[in-house]
Order: structure tokens, then sequence, then C-alpha cells
């Protein structure tokens, strides 16, 4: 009898766990749910629900796609500083992505901002409302700053920043004059100081 009791509670044991592991798993399909999509190389970050000191900053770079994400799952977005000067009207993002490609904007922190011919140069640092959108290529180091690059806020509160981004940089001829043509770009950032 004591045999049969042992099997009776092994076997109710089994299926609970059985089923608590399918639960587990099969809950995890939304695609709202962080820990799903966020081991996934195919999900987009848009698809992230994102909170707290996480972020996101994907985009296509000469036909290349990178998406990186700043979560409790995955760390390959690096937040250098997120920051609104709403005295200012402006709002800085500057982040260091998977390939150590780092994007630095300067821009209104509401609506659409438009960059031409940007370049490096002291008065952005005097000039608390000066627009300039930069990029450095991690392979090269080179600093590529807007030919023509457009930066739209869709959403910004508190606590957190939400945009698009596309256009297309350029280094000093002086240091090879390369290319970068951006489309598709997005982020999702918390605000945080440098």
């Amino acid at each position: 009898m004591k045999y049969l009791t042992s099997i009776k509670i092994f076997s109710s044991a089994c299926v609970l766990l059985f089923y608590a592991c399918n639960n587990s798993s099969a809950g995890k399909t939304s695609k709202s749910d962080v820990q799903t999509n966020s081991s996934s190389p195919s999900s987009t970050s848009s698809d992230l629900n994102l909170s707290g000191g996480a972020g996101s900053f994907s985009y296509t770079i000469n036909g290349q796609r990178v998406e990186t994400v700043n979560n409790i799952q995955n760390a390959n977005l690096f937040i250098n500083e997120v920051s609104n000067d709403a005295a200012n009207g402006m709002l800085k993002v500057a982040v260091t992505t998977n390939s150590s490609n780092v994007f630095d904007f300067q821009i209104a922190n509401s609506g659409t901002t438009s960059i031409k011919n940007s370049a490096s140069s002291l008065s952005g640092f005097m000039d608390k409302k000066a627009k300039s959108a930069s990029y450095m290529d991690g392979k090269t180091s080179r600093n590529l700053y807007a030919v023509i690059v457009t930066v739209t806020i869709t959403s910004i509160n508190n606590s957190r920043v939400s945009g698009t981004f596309s256009g297309t940089f350029k280094a000093d001829p002086s240091d090879g004059g390369e290319t970068a043509s951006i489309t598709d770009g997005s982020f999702n950032l918390p605000f945080k100081k440098g």
C-alpha cells in the first residue's frame, strides 16, 4: 500500500511539474514580452516593452541592419547620455552600439529636426541651441558628420524619449571622406546624464 501511495505522489508531482514548465514557456509568446523577444536576433527593438533603465537603438547602415538593446537579458547598447534641456528646447542623445559605433545627436526635443552639413567645431559646445549629428565608425574610428540627417521625436516624458532617424553622414576629406547611409533608425531610451 505504501508503494502505491508513493507512486501516486510521484505521478502527481510529475504532472504538476509538466504543467508548470509548459505554462512558463507558453505564456511568453506576446510581442511585448521582453524575455522572449530580446533573445531572438531577428526581433525588432520596437517590439520590446521597455521601461526603467532599459533602452533600444536600431538602424540600417549601408544596407546592414543593426539592432541593439540594453536590458536585463541583453546588453549590446551603452547609453552614454540622454538628456533634455527643456529651457532651451534641446535634446542630447549619445549611444555606443555593440560594434563600437557611436551616435551623437543634439536636436530639438519635439517634432522633427533636420541637420544639414554638420561639422566638427567648437561652436556647438558654446551654443546650447546648435543642432548637430555625428557618427563614429567603430571599425575605422573615423568621425562622420551629418550631410543631411532627420530625427523625429515620437514620444517624450519625464523618464524616456522615443524617435526615428535617417540620413547621410560623411567624414572630412582630410580623414578619407567616407560616407555612411543610415535608414530605418529608431530609439527608445531612458534619460541618463553622462
